[in-house]
């Protein structure tokens, strides 16, 4: 298994807990807890932040408070989760990253990330998705994790290359054509991908 280095990241899970904690050089990157309803349903009420995802109704508190059951239980029964990313300088919470079952239902983990508009364009995302990546190769024993990614999506495209994964061709998921696959796998994978391959 690959170890993410310690001066990159940190990690923090409680046995028989479904707390999970890392911490990079800017990002805290953490599980949802109730009071972060507030700054999770302004994060997904901005104008842009569905334009690159399946369409759904809007979000409510009542949506906010399944989505923490729901991940909550992810994280307790298989390690891993969608989580909250902080910044670690001021504490305020500045978007999610993490890991979850493609298309709800797996057996494909498919990596996620989004982040409030203030905190974009700051490489915040590539380095949550790499801590991400990591804790699921080196902690949790995954063998491989892909990125979805819409193909005028120009900047979730970088963020997965950047952290590392290849593109995998294009698919249909969640009943939508043509989409960019990434991939990560255990075996080639590093933090800061230098050495994968060059197509996977």
């Amino acid at each position: 298994m690959l170890e993410p280095s310690p001066a990159a990241m940190t990690a923090h899970r409680a046995r028989g807990s479904a707390s999970v904690r890392l911490e990079t050089r800017r990002l805290v990157i953490r599980s949802f807890e109730p009071g972060d309803e507030a700054a999770w349903l302004a994060m997904v009420h901005e104008p842009d932040f569905g334009r690159f995802l399946p369409p759904g109704p809007p979000a409510t508190a009542e949506t906010f408070r399944r989505m923490v059951e729901r991940r909550s239980a992810l994280e307790r029964d298989a390690g891993y989760a969608v989580w909250a990313v902080d910044a670690k300088e001021t504490g305020a919470f500045v978007g999610q990253c993490g890991l979850y079952p493609a298309e709800w239902t797996g057996p494909e983990i498919e990596l996620a990330y989004h982040f409030r508009a203030a905190a974009q364009n700051n490489g915040y995302a590539t380095e949550a998705a790499r801590a991400a990546l990591a804790y699921g190769f080196s902690r949790v024993g995954l063998e491989r994790v892909i990125a979805l990614v819409m193909p005028a999506n120009l900047a979730s495209r970088r963020v997965a290359e950047k952290a590392g994964m290849q593109l995998d061709g294009t698919a249909a998921y969640y009943g939508i054509e043509g989409l960019r696959k990434y991939a990560a796998e255990q075996a080639w994978w590093t933090e800061a991908g230098a050495e994968a391959p060059a197509s996977v």
